[in-house]
């Protein structure tokens, strides 16, 4: 093995051929590299799946969508995270109109989500894609986080998780819509058997950064609003 320790002098350049059994005992010799050179400057971001409408609809074009997802990016990345828009990405390679690359992007676009640690759901306009990405990512049990909503929109935002306004009480909704406006994870408490009291606590746990706990997250509230299966069994024996 070249001892390239005693080659590397300030202002001298070698080329020199080495094989990839050196490279690999050079990159990991603690004297030519140390630990703290090689993480120096780099920590490690939280990945956010930011989650808005593309189409066009009666409020926006295309382009303007396009270019709220950039900004609403530039603004994640200010707070410390890696935000990744699908549509900002997979549409620089794939056309959105031509149906197989839009389906080719949906597909992507789950496997980002699977990545991610939260998804933030940004404005009023809650598309068809946007709905399903909101729904798989309940399914996934990932924090799902409202950005730049209004209150009205926190109902739609809200059932599409399986949690119901009718459910609550107007304080317990009041806190549910508290805890929405910081943009928190409210699944851990927007229950309607959890009381007042203790949603004011865990609103006051989670601004201090204790996260949730998967296990006492419930949407058993959606089966309210569920049909009952069909029997098949029953149906053949009345025929």
């Amino acid at each position: 093995m070249i001892l390239i320790n005693e080659l590397l002098k300030e202002g001298e350049t070698y080329q020199i051929d080495i094989t990839n059994d050196d490279l690999f005992f050079l990159c990991n010799d603690s004297k030519l590299f140390p630990k703290e050179t090689k993480t120096r400057g780099i920590t490690d971001m939280k990945m956010v799946y930011v989650c808005s409408p593309l189409k066009a609809n009666e409020e926006r074009s295309m382009e303007d969508n396009m270019n709220r997802a950039k900004e609403w990016c530039r603004q994640a990345s200010e707070l410390n995270v890696l935000p990744l828009a699908p549509h900002t990405i997979f549409t620089q390679y794939l056309d959105d109109t031509i149906p197989s690359q839009r389906n080719k992007g949906l597909e992507m676009g789950i496997e980002l989500l699977k990545q991610c640690k939260e998804i933030w759901v940004h404005g009023n306009t809650l598309s068809e894609g946007m709905i399903s990405e909101i729904i798989l990512a309940k399914e996934m049990n990932k924090p799902i986080i409202a950005k730049d909503m209004d209150r009205e929109t926190y109902i739609n935002f809200m059932a599409y998780q399986g949690v119901f306004k009718e459910a609550f009480s107007n304080e317990q909704w009041e806190l549910v819509c508290v805890g929405l406006d910081e943009g928190l994870d409210v699944s851990s408490y927007a229950r309607s058997n959890v009381p007042a009291d203790q949603m004011m606590e865990r609103i006051a746990q989670l601004k201090q950064g204790i996260e949730n706990e998967p296990t006492i997250i419930d949407i058993s509230e959606r089966n309210r609003f569920e049909p009952e299966p069909d029997n098949e069994e029953d149906w053949a024996q009345e025929a």
